[in-house]
């Protein structure tokens, strides 16, 4: 069991296919059948300057002991910079898939677009950063909601 635990952590450093990891929590526990790392309470990971804060954060790994996916959960605040571009904001929970390059933000999102002054609120967004493409859905109660800035021609 403390050598499945070691592996784990060994693991951990790798996120977003690069660098070291931080995973700072109240609790950690594992559950070596499924292949999954639990951190609960003032879950925090970071990953050069990217981060998420989080109540409860899930690390999934594949037979080979890597990290294949990443869950957020839990009043969830992210600050991501991918591909040159900045975000900020806010979510009940993130998925992110670092094979796939995808993220999944869900509950009440809102995700602030730094670099080019972009905003959106919404109830799912599902970003494909390989592909570059972005599906976002409101809810039955409230639609996206998109800001955005545009030139003025003269």
């Amino acid at each position: 069991m403390k050598r499945i635990y070691l592996l784990i952590f060994i693991n951990l450093t790798i996120f977003l296919n690069a660098g070291q990891v931080d995973i700072q929590a109240d609790h950690f526990y594992a559950n070596d059948i499924s292949k999954v790392a639990y951190f609960e309470g003032n879950a925090k990971i970071q990953q050069g300057v990217n981060f998420f804060n989080a109540s409860k954060i899930a690390v999934h790994f594949n037979n080979k002991k890597k990290a294949t996916k990443y869950e957020a959960m839990g009043d969830v605040i992210f600050d991501i910079t991918e591909k040159g571009i900045h975000y900020k904001g806010q979510a009940g929970k993130i998925i992110y898939s670092p094979n796939s390059s995808q993220y999944y933000f869900q509950g009440a999102v809102i995700l602030k677009d730094l670099t080019n002054n972009r905003k959106i609120e919404a109830g799912t967004i599902s970003l494909d950063l390989k592909t570059g493409l972005a599906d976002i859905k409101g809810d039955k109660k409230k639609p996206v909601r998109f800001i955005f800035e545009i030139e003025d021609r003269k």
